[in-house]
């Protein structure tokens, strides 16, 4: 039944392609639509996360009545960190303090509070308190999980021979890294595309690692997995990127198929919050890919 329609959109398409955005990326993703098999259709309604899941955000909870540590007054504090590098545990907020213990690097503290001096932290391990340690040297072990479903859409810039694709994005869960000592949270991502060469349904995976793969720097990974696109079975198109989600910023890692997608235009981001970089990593992802890789996602057989 789809395919006089799907045609005409071809045949037609310099016309179509004049129309307004909003129009044309309808009329493209009805035909994508048809493609889909009553059996895959999936449900609209938002993912909720799972029961239990943890939001350790390194979000200070200035409305919380000061509490005491070790006879200091600290502003009360939620979240999970990484020692980035080995450290002193001190009975309070500076190196005259005495020294109680020391921490190696990788290890992990919740955060308790933070005193005036924002440069120390009083933490805990394993639900013990154990002092003040100094900040800079500690980076948030991050919670991708999100709540609700989100979309979006993609134009490619040549409009008279280009791609039209919305997408749907949702969170699916969390995984343990194999052999780490940290978790990925894991993305869906639905594609609906067409173009001339005609219309296709594809998924891709997206995964942030919750913890930093570079200790030092405190920077986790972003990474879009497209398997659609390589020549085996094993082959996927990976692009990576570098998220600090301290400081909002994220950089362009690299692909692992080159001839399937550009370098961005773009490499630098500024992100305010880790939906915006999910979306931001997808975004630039998509339009780094190469004719070839439209050609192979859009005519390959399923």
């Amino acid at each position: 039944m789809w395919m006089p329609w799907l045609c005409t959109v071809c045949c037609e398409w310099p016309k179509i392609m004049r129309m307004k955005h909003a129009l044309l990326i309808s009329v493209l993703m009805f035909a994508a639509l048809a493609l889909a098999r009553p059996a895959s259709a999936q449900s609209e309604e938002p993912t909720e996360v799972p029961e239990g899941s943890d939001a350790e955000r390194p979000v200070s909870t200035s409305e919380r009545e000061p509490v005491m540590v070790m006879d200091h007054e600290v502003t009360p504090m939620i979240g999970l960190f990484e020692v980035t590098k080995d450290v002193n545990v001190r009975a309070g907020p500076g190196t005259n303090f005495k020294r109680l213990a020391g921490l190696k690097a990788g290890e992990r503290v919740r955060a308790i509070g933070q005193p005036k001096d924002d440069t120390w932290m009083a933490v805990s391990q394993g639900g013990e308190t154990l002092g003040f340690i100094y900040t800079p040297v500690l980076v948030p072990v991050v919670d991708g999980a999100l709540s609700e479903q989100f979309f979006g859409s993609y134009m490619s810039e040549d409009q008279q021979n280009g791609v039209a694709c919305d997408y749907r994005f949702r969170f699916e869960g969390k995984v343990e890294v194999e052999g780490g000592s940290f978790e990925t949270a894991d993305y869906e991502v639905r594609f609906r595309c067409a173009s001339q060469q005609g219309a296709k349904i594809f998924y891709a995976h997206m995964f942030l690692t919750e913890a930093p793969i570079k200790s030092k720097t405190g920077q986790h990974l972003i990474g879009l997995d497209v398997r659609s696109i390589g020549d085996g079975m094993e082959e996927y198109l990976t692009t990576r990127y570098l998220y600090h989600p301290k400081s909002g910023d994220m950089s362009f890692e690299g692909h692992s198929l080159p001839r399937f997608a550009n370098p961005p235009k773009v490499q630098e981001f500024k992100t305010t919050s880790i939906k915006d970089a999910l979306t931001q990593a997808l975004e630039a992802s998509v339009i780094s890919w190469t004719d070839d890789a439209w050609e192979k996602l859009l005519t390959k057989a399923e």
